[in-house]
């Protein structure tokens, strides 16, 4: 059952940044249980994500869904499919300007979430 697996979807967010709190709580509730906002600080994050360096773990957040873990600009359109309905996977993924900008507004916030050191390695 598709609903099963998506409810083993993880997004590890800073929870020390409260942006990225809101937003990953945010992205729980709606999905539905489909995604479980966990810390990345936290002592789940360390199997999925203990085999990255500690700046790329504190860099951005992390989808891990699948069996793959998609980091930055790079779990935007997954993430919405889990929180929203595949459907919605298949329209971003369908049209390519909806994803470039999805795509862009991530990083667009994760650079600047970093360059203020809102809960990044250097603030640690």
């Amino acid at each position: 059952m598709p609903y099963l697996v998506d409810r083993a979807a993880r997004l590890y967010y800073d929870d020390a940044c409260g942006p990225c709190r809101l937003l990953a709580r945010t992205t729980e509730g709606v999905s539905r249980g489909r995604v479980v906002a966990t810390p990345l600080a936290g002592p789940e994050a360390d199997g999925a994500l203990g085999g990255l360096s500690e700046t790329t773990r504190f860099g951005s957040a992390h989808l891990a869904s699948e069996g793959a873990v998609r980091s930055g600009g790079e779990l935007v359109a997954p993430l919405i499919g889990l929180t929203f309905g595949r459907r919605w996977e298949r329209v971003v993924r369908g049209v390519p300007p909806l994803e470039r900008s999805l795509r862009s507004l991530y990083l667009r916030l994760q650079a600047a979430r970093n360059s203020r050191g809102c809960g990044a390695v250097a603030s640690r």
